[in-house]
């Protein structure tokens, strides 16, 4: 009888943590799931070759299987919450919390901004969703169980698939045991346990690392496709200084503690003194506690530490698990911690706040390109004397002068524009107008207008008359005086030797 009453007040516990943690995510991202708009990315209809190719093949599986591809609107959002509020479960399973313990971690770690930087990306924020609970399944297996291969062979598969969704979500699992070690230790558990748990982490991830790059040249073989080095592209040690590269990483740190950080994640500062707390209270290693702390915040900036520079917010997917842990681990170490729950209201408010204002530069920036771009399809329609239904090849060469929408400060690449992006890529303006119904545009090539060059540098810049000019067979829509950093459109990345 007392098993069963165990059992029921369990499962009690894991349905509240998940429908906690559920809620949240709908009250935090309410606005892009009520005003939905196309952010850069998006407007692509088929990333799975590209994925494959950048190294990200466990994401291209699951997008050719059973998530959709690209997204569906709402459903892919829905879709990611439950796999998010499901590693919410696995955590707390992980950690042995009790019940006002979980509530008190799920709505922290549900309400972190972080994750609105992947949500931005609706045709990967399924996967990367599920990367994190694979990643926190193969933390669970490792923390509670002895056998070699629940604790060691199934955590290298999962690790290793998880990182061929998501690279960045290479150190999510190491934040992850870091902060059931430091939960450990205030609770005045021995570390008799810990080198062992760090070390059957290390190794494997160490195998699932060998297996997701032996499998991810397989698949490049079968598939016919050239591996695209994008991550090896953009680590500074390789190009630059060692003395620049340190000086990039020190000040993207030095960003997130002087309240610099991107939009959102100033919350950065309050964890760190969370953190810190249970220093000044009696504990019985307080030298491990501390060097937990600060393996922990070193782990959190590892990927900027190995590419030599600051990253974009998406790449901090350990900032969730990170600021979370540390209000529960004050959490328990302060014993009259009713006044605590005030954390979880602000962090509550907060990320209502800040992920709205975000998401609303991105629906601002939407509505703003998809006026200008009708405008440019209609002055199309009436030079070529067409109904607009008819495919037309068309180049857009060069970008037009815009002004961002008001958007927060270090939003990233919230409120960005399609029409300027890359300072002009045809590539991406034509799948836009198409994604979004405005036109039936086939991309021309930038071979195809080089010859006309000295024609299209004469003519004046679109809204102007004799700006849309017909050269043979291919539209040419002058949005700029010069051609865009991507001409070829064949990449996204804004380095001109990358686009040839």
């Amino acid at each position: 009888m007392h098993k069963l009453d165990t059992n029921r007040n369990d499962n009690y516990q894991i349905l509240t943590v998940f429908v906690a943690a559920f809620v949240t995510y709908l009250f935090v991202y309410g606005f892009e799931l009520t005003h939905f708009s196309l952010s850069i990315d998006e407007e692509f209809d088929n990333n799975i070759a590209h994925t494959i190719a950048i190294g990200r093949w466990g994401h291209a599986l699951l997008k050719a299987t059973i998530y959709p591809e690209p997204f569906i609107p709402f459903y892919t959002e829905i879709l990611t919450f439950i796999l998010l509020a499901a590693s919410c479960v696995v955590i707390v399973k992980t950690f042995a919390l009790k019940f006002n313990q979980a509530l008190f971690f799920a709505v922290l770690y549900a309400s972190s901004a972080q994750f609105a930087y992947q949500l931005q990306f609706l045709n990967q924020c399924d996967t990367v969703a599920t990367a994190i609970l694979i990643s926190a399944v193969a933390v669970y297996l490792i923390v509670k169980n002895d056998s070699f291969f629940c604790s060691l062979c199934l955590p290298a598969l999962l690790l290793g698939y998880a990182v061929a969704i998501y690279q960045s979500i290479i150190f999510f699992s190491y934040s992850l045991l870091l902060a059931y070690l430091m939960l450990d230790t205030v609770r005045g558990a021995s570390d008799s346990k810990h080198i062992k748990l760090f070390f059957k982490l290390l190794i494997s991830s160490v195998i699932g690392l060998i297996l997701y790059v032996v499998l991810g040249k397989l698949i490049l073989y079968i598939y016919h496709l050239q591996s695209e080095s994008y991550l090896l592209d953009i680590v500074v040690w390789f190009s630059e200084s060692p003395q620049l590269a340190l000086k990039k990483v020190s000040r993207c740190i030095e960003h997130y503690f002087t309240l610099k950080a991107p939009s959102g994640l100033n919350t950065f500062v309050m964890a760190v003194l969370l953190l810190l707390l249970p220093l000044f209270y009696p504990l019985k290693s307080k030298a491990r506690y501390g060097l937990y702390v600060f393996l922990s915040i070193i782990t959190l900036f590892c990927m900027n530490i190995v590419v030599g520079k600051d990253l974009p917010a998406r790449t901090m997917t350990s900032f969730g698990i990170f600021f979370a842990s540390s209000g529960l681990i004050a959490f328990v170490v302060v014993r009259k911690n009713r006044y605590l729950w005030a954390i979880v209201f602000f962090s509550f408010l907060y990320g209502i706040a800040t992920v709205s204002n975000l998401f609303y530069a991105d629906y601002k920036a939407y509505k703003k390109d998809y006026r200008i771009a009708s405008s440019i399809a209609y002055d199309m329609n009436k030079v070529l004397e067409s109904s607009g239904e008819a495919p037309v090849r068309v180049y857009f060469f060069g970008a037009p002068e815009m002004n961002r929408v008001n958007r927060p400060k270090y939003a990233d690449m919230f409120g960005a524009s399609f029409l300027n992006w890359d300072h002009g890529n045809t590539v991406r303006i034509a799948a836009f107008m198409n994604k979004s119904e405005i036109a039936n545009i086939t991309p021309a090539s930038y071979e195809d207008i080089k010859a006309d060059l000295p024609t299209i540098f004469a003519a004046p810049v679109w809204p102007q008359q004799g700006s849309i000019l017909k050269l043979k067979d291919v539209v040419v829509v002058k949005l700029g005086q010069e051609v865009g950093y991507c001409p070829t459109g064949v990449k996204e990345n804004t380095q001109p030797k990358q686009c040839q």
